[in-house]
């Protein structure tokens, strides 16, 4: 039985379908039954990574939430108020950082860095900077 959708990638080269999983789709085409299918075809979007969302909690949250005594998800709520908010039809929305692809994901992590360091004096370390500043000195 069928999922309702189904997603298949596919890279098109000179004008013919090359499928990442040839024998996905050759066991999915074979096991449909004698109907008409709409085939949708989008481009292919790379969302947040997982070190992206570590980052984002572990870092850049977490620095601001200690600096300002309030949690990783008051900070979340926040910064997704000031930066991913939206209107439509008079109402207000704020965006998922979890439907942001990679380049959006960066800008937002990008601004909530700089909105921290110029509104709370935040210095917040780059993802591969080391971390080296947060030393004890004795």
């Amino acid at each position: 039985m069928m999922d309702k959708q189904t997603t298949i990638f596919f890279n098109p080269k000179e004008g013919k379908f090359n499928f990442e999983k040839p024998e996905f789709f050759k066991r999915l085409a074979s096991a449909l039954p004698e109907k008409r299918f709409i085939m949708t075809i989008k481009e292919h979007r790379n969302n947040r990574s997982s070190n992206q969302s570590n980052y984002m909690w572990g870092v850049v949250y977490d620095i601001i939430a200690k600096e300002l005594g309030y949690t990783t998800e008051e900070i979340h709520g926040l910064m997704g108020r000031e930066f991913l908010a939206y209107g439509k039809k008079g109402e207000w929305f704020v965006k998922s950082t979890t439907s942001l692809n990679t380049k959006e994901m960066e800008e937002y992590l990008e601004k909530v860095r700089r909105f921290a360091s110029m509104e709370f004096n935040c210095y917040i370390p780059l993802p591969n900077e080391p971390n080296n500043f947060f030393y004890e000195v004795k």
